[in-house]
């Protein structure tokens, strides 16, 4: 792709931007917006399509793959300077929460204006971002923000993994040992779901997937496809063409087929395949993007895309959900089942313009404050020598 053709960031330095990593992005927020439609109005997707209810919904692992793998090309560089960890402390901080607390304030108000405004506690567990600790509470007050308390315990972890994990045989060794913490918790957590099943009150989510331990895996295959990546830049060498044939076999079969279903029980042995799909797929796109995946439209989406993300739902739970059931049936009549797209994309466009108002109020601004914050303390830190 040319350098004039080349998409610039507002949020990520053009000699940090990973083209091919942020269409990927894009492609995870629209899949999730997508999985989401379909499960929050209850429209149906047409036979053929039924991989959009049952795999879209992964959108939100592979955010976690390459939140890991985005990590360390973003900070690893970074830690000669003395402060490294406190700055990249601060930039998760201001890229994260600036978002997450106006969308937590707007869904705080519209759960006391039908009278069932949240406890103090839970509310607490938000603000400080610690509800992923909490089974019971993993999933948030935000609604699909399970993820951000996950993510928010990786990156407190994530200085101290960055400092241990130095080669590509560490990082495998980590995520060999990630992958049976993440089965055991998944497993040990989905029994006491079931256990507690009959309680009053009932738990709301299976805590085996909406929590930090299960998902670990991901953020461990994001890593060692980072290490695995470098090699091949350091090397100088053309990525090996098995690279994006094992991504492709790997995800079209999951993705096209049943042959997932036998690993979906207890333990969800499927997940280590997409997780392993997935790092690949960074590889690849990390190495040598496709125009396919780095193009206009998707890397327009990546750079959207938490906004996508936290906005998506409340906007069709809250707002969008019975135009949408209407549309659906005013449409079925000559599309069938096919209404289902037009509906998906009236939301996703609905989602991309207050994603657009949000991106440009909220987060460019508060990534700006963060810039800012470590500028001056940097200031006096030289100052003080």
């Amino acid at each position: 792709m040319a350098n004039s053709e080349k998409f610039h960031s507002a949020t990520i330095p053009d000699s940090r931007l990973l083209q091919g990593l942020l269409g990927l992005r894009g492609i995870a927020a629209l899949a999730v917006v997508f999985f989401h439609t379909r499960y929050l109005t209850g429209i149906q997707v047409p036979d053929g399509f039924h991989f959009i209810e049952r795999d879209f919904g992964y959108g939100a692992q592979l955010f976690f793959v390459l939140s890991a793998f985005s990590l360390m090309h973003s900070t690893a560089h970074t830690m000669h300077r003395p402060d490294w960890a406190r700055e990249y402390l601060i930039k998760r901080f201001f890229r994260i929460s600036p978002l997450f607390y106006m969308v937590l304030a707007y869904t705080t108000v519209l759960i006391a204006s039908q009278a069932k405004f949240p406890d103090v506690i839970t509310l607490l567990l938000n603000v400080f971002f610690v509800f992923g600790f909490v089974p019971d509470s993993a999933n948030g007050l935000v609604m699909a923000g399970w993820t951000i308390g996950v993510e928010m315990i990786f990156y407190a972890l994530f200085p101290v993994l960055l400092m241990v994990i130095k080669t590509k045989w560490d990082a495998l060794i980590f995520m060999l040992a990630a992958m049976a913490v993440s089965y055991v918790a998944r497993f040990e957590l989905h029994m006491q779901y079931m256990q507690y099943l009959n309680t009053v009150p009932a738990p709301q989510m299976d805590w085996s997937y909406f929590t930090f331990l299960p998902n670990l895996f991901f953020f461990a295959a994001g890593i060692l496809a980072y290490r695995l990546e470098q090699e091949f830049v350091k090397s100088g060498k053309s990525l090996p063409v098995l690279i994006p044939i094992v991504a492709i076999i790997t995800i079209g079969v999951l993705l096209f087929t049943e042959a997932g279903q036998p690993f979906r029980r207890m333990g969800r042995l499927d997940l280590f395949i997409w997780g392993f799909g997935f790092g690949v797929l960074c590889i690849w796109q990390s190495v040598k993007p496709g125009k396919w995946i780095a193009n206009r439209f998707f890397e327009y989406l990546g750079e959207r895309s938490y906004s996508i993300y936290l906005l998506h739902p409340l906007l069709i739970y809250y707002f969008l959900k019975d135009h949408i059931i209407n549309l659906n049936s005013i449409l079925q009549p000559t599309f069938g089942t096919y209404a289902y797209f037009v509906c998906a994309s009236v939301v996703m466009g609905a989602v991309l313009v207050m994603a657009e108002i949000t991106y440009r109020a909220i987060e460019v601004p508060g990534i700006k404050l963060g810039r800012k914050v470590i500028e001056t303390m940097r200031g006096k830190a030289l100052q003080a020598r």
